[in-house]
């Protein structure tokens, strides 16, 4: 038995972390190896990236409804100790994600006070990651560096069309480039669904949006997405995933899986929170009538498996409030069983 020190130095460590770290106290996500460098990536599948920009919060969501904006610089090292308590196993797939699929985490990238430096770290990382055949998955911070860079990575490289499958209780996707945004307010939180449907590769009649609904949308909503070429059979909102599950939401959300996949060079899933119904995570619920986890899980299963290692293009969380722990283990179960359709070719129908 070994005797500590005593009295102790309260500034000596008392305790060894048994995983890779980050920074500091900050373990890597589920504790993968830790890639330093962009040679580091070689032979992964998956490589993880955290984007700390916190948006400014608009005027209309102070206080207690700044809950997506303050502290988003913190979340993705937040999301990652929270994730320490996961394996990769899936009892009900009997498949572990972490053996059919090698996990590095990349880091975060740095974020400045220019947004377009910001951007290009952004996208020299994922172009990285795709240099190295791994699957980005990135956790934000808001909107914007967490979403436009990334998808413009994964669409220049995909040879072919790239489909969208978003998940957003609100549209979005107000008009306006966001070089004419203020840079001390940028707007990226209610207009970067449309601005991304511009960027090459990206084909905005393969954009599925899922979850829509509720009184902060507005009139304009479908006509922005149509103006540009969106199919408004692609929007789903609240009365059509009412009609999913009334039918067999299991098969519809298969066969969604399907029409969003087929003749797609890449297929990248995008995810806000706030698409979740409020009452899925008390630590932070924004809109009644949304899908259960359970639903978006099933979605993010077929889609990953419909898409396989070849079309999966990424995945991408943003919004995500650094405190609410709930949620970070819903989205952890969202991104495990997305993988596991990827990597879970051949997995036998229940």
């Amino acid at each position: 038995m070994t005797t500590a020190k005593w009295p102790r130095d309260p500034t000596d460590p008392i305790a060894q972390m048994l995983v890779p770290r980050l920074y500091g106290s900050v373990p890597t996500l589920f504790g993968a190896p830790l890639a330093e460098k962009a040679e580091d990536l070689r032979g992964a599948d998956v490589a993880f990236l955290g984007v700390p920009w916190r948006a400014p919060t608009p005027d209309s969501r102070m206080g207690g409804s700044a809950a997506n904006y303050a502290g988003t610089l913190l979340t993705p090292s937040d999301f990652r100790t929270n994730s320490i308590k996961y394996g990769g196993y899936l009892p009900e797939l009997d498949l572990d994600v972490f053996e059919k699929l090698k996990f590095v985490d990349y880091g975060d990238v740095e974020v400045v006070r220019d947004l377009r430096q910001t951007f290009a770290n952004v996208e020299k990382a994922i172009n990285e990651m795709i240099d190295a055949q791994c699957i980005p998955f990135t956790m934000g911070g808001n909107a914007g560096p967490s979403t436009y860079p990334v998808l413009k990575a994964i669409a220049a490289r995909a040879n072919g069309p790239t489909a969208v499958v978003n998940f957003d209780a609100h549209h979005d996707n107000r008009r306006g480039e966001w070089e004419e945004d203020d840079p001390k307010m940028p707007r990226w939180g209610s207009t970067w669904a449309r601005r991304i449907l511009t960027l090459p590769g990206v084909d905005p009649a393969r954009y599925y949006h899922v979850g829509l609904r509720g009184p902060r949308n507005d009139r304009g909503t479908f006509e922005r997405w149509l103006e540009l070429g969106v199919k408004r059979e692609h929007i789903t909102t609240y009365r059509e995933l009412k009609a999913a599950r009334k039918r067999d939401f299991d098969a519809w959300a298969a066969e969604f899986a399907q029409r969003a996949v087929e003749g797609a060079a890449k297929v990248w899933f995008a995810l806000d929170p706030d698409v979740l119904n409020l009452g899925a995570s008390p630590d932070f619920g924004d809109e009644p009538l949304g899908p259960t986890p359970e639903e978006v899980v099933e979605v993010a299963f077929q889609v990953g498996k419909a898409a396989g290692r070849a079309k999966f293009g990424g995945i991408s969380f943003m919004a995500t409030p650094n405190t609410a722990q709930t949620l970070h283990f819903i989205l952890i179960y969202i991104a495990l069983y997305a993988l596991a359709g990827v990597g879970g070719v051949g997995i036998p129908e229940k």
